[in-house]
């Protein structure tokens, strides 16, 4: 996906794999959407001015958070590599997304696509799935181990190449795993860094990912690790 749809859309070129995380606690049976969206994150958790992005105008995405069937196929999709086993791939296409929200970062330095060379676009999406605990505990097992084999170099596809790398997560959840994906801007004008945490909790999936496109000789990542697993933190005691 090109710097200038980042802003307007959901869908988020993840090269390996889409991340889904979640907490909660004790064996729990499956929660309801309207539930679900009242655990998200709002503009007033997150340090910084955020706006809520409702995505596409054809996407009828609701304000809640809850996501109505028809915006579903709108949404990013988690993908694996070739390396991933049947089991992690059965596993995501098992994954329904019920509530669903992103906030766009205001910044100091914007890029004014589609000629600006030079700053950032920051957003941050939270996704949430839910089913009983026992299933989604063999289920984040399978997509955990997917994740996990799509490790390393990411080939270029429609932005790339990159990489991607495990790296340490906060301590929420039952389980948990983290990613940092370096994808190079089709063009090689800009990165995206999209960090993405995946954590297990009781019946509850969250995805919490964090993507900043930089462009510019010397422009720095806008958050470091440790603003990211406060961000994480944050976002996972709201549920």
């Amino acid at each position: 996906m090109s710097s200038r749809d980042a802003r307007s859309g959901w869908t988020v070129v993840l090269g390996s794999a889409l991340l889904v995380i979640g907490c909660g606690g004790g064996m729990e049976r499956a929660r309801s959407a309207e539930d679900l969206s009242a655990a998200l994150i709002t503009v007033d958790d997150l340090v910084g001015d955020w706006e809520v992005n409702l995505g596409p105008d054809d996407a009828a995405m609701d304000e809640s958070g809850v996501v109505p069937e028809e915006a579903r196929p709108l949404l990013p999709s988690i993908e694996l590599c070739e390396e991933a086993s049947e089991e992690s791939r059965s596993a995501v296409e098992s994954l329904r997304v019920l509530a669903f929200r992103q906030l766009d970062l205001t910044v100091d330095d914007p890029i004014e696509v589609p000629f600006d060379r030079e700053g950032h676009i920051v957003f941050v999406q939270e996704f949430l799935h839910s089913t009983d605990e026992e299933s989604l505990d063999a289920t984040f097992d399978a997509v955990a181990a997917g994740v996990r084999a799509c490790l390393g170099d990411l080939p270029a596809g429609e932005e790339g190449p990159g990489t991607a790398e495990e790296v340490d997560a906060p301590q929420v959840g039952d389980e948990r795993v983290a990613v940092l994906m370096l994808i190079e801007e089709a063009g090689g004008w800009a990165e995206w860094r999209v960090h993405q945490t995946l954590v297990r909790d009781g019946a509850t999936l969250l995805s919490f990912v964090v993507v900043d496109i930089r462009a510019g000789e010397g422009v720095e990542p806008y958050f470091t690790d440790a603003e990211i697993d406060t961000m994480v933190e944050t976002t996972a005691e709201r549920l």
